[in-house]
């Protein structure tokens, strides 16, 4: 390969990427607005910076993956190997799985049970799937989706709009409550990612055939 086309494949893909950061960078700034202003008339929760201190960071790592590193690999703005991708993916479940239950997810994951709560349709499981598929529709309409060719970038965009969701709904939640944290924030975050995977990849096939 000469170097002149060496150059232009170069020149064509830095183009290409300069355009997705274009596209992201105002999606972004009004998703944060959004969740912004559900946190300002909804209220954080009491306790924030009172939590210990491993759940809080947890709950900062879901923030970091949601808005960075997530939205990244699925816009092809990051192209990290696959063995990264599997650690960002395992990552993703126990920061959440810990911003969520903290001190009480080892309880549960000894056979301890889940006291409190039961399953059941509250209003953080309605408040969590609801800001999602508002997230999910700004996607929509900014073509996230159909950002690259490969149909998983899809489940990444979604994924990343899922714990943004999700961490929104536990920053203002102050359940100390095992049981409504994991089923009406943890399970309303799988279940939210379940469906938005879902239309992420219809969106990605129904745009990228335009």
């Amino acid at each position: 390969m000469s170097l002149d086309a060496l150059g232009l494949i170069v020149a064509d893909l830095r183009a290409g990427r300069q355009a997705r950061v274009r596209y992201f960078m105002p999606a972004l700034v009004l998703a944060l607005l959004l969740v912004g202003g559900f946190l300002v008339l909804e209220g954080l929760r009491p306790d924030l910076w009172r939590q210990p201190l491993g759940q809080l960071g947890a709950q900062l790592a879901v923030w970091l993956l949601c808005l960075v590193a997530m939205p990244a690999v699925g816009l092809g703005l990051w192209f990290p190997a696959r063995s990264l991708r599997i650690v960002l993916v395992i990552a993703a479940i126990a920061a959440a799985a810990v911003a969520a239950l903290g001190q009480d997810l080892w309880a549960i994951l000894t056979g301890g049970g889940v006291p409190g709560q039961g399953p059941r349709l509250d209003y953080c499981l309605g408040a969590t799937v609801g800001a999602g598929f508002v997230l999910l529709a700004l996607g929509v309409l900014s073509g996230a989706f159909a950002a690259r060719r490969r149909a998983s970038s899809a489940l990444w965009v979604s994924g990343g709009m899922s714990l943004m969701a999700f961490v929104v709904s536990v920053w203002h939640c102050p359940s100390a409550d095992p049981g409504h944290n994991l089923y009406s924030h943890l399970g309303a975050a799988l279940l939210l990612m379940l469906l938005a995977s879902g239309a992420g990849l219809i969106a990605h096939h129904r745009q990228r055939q335009r």
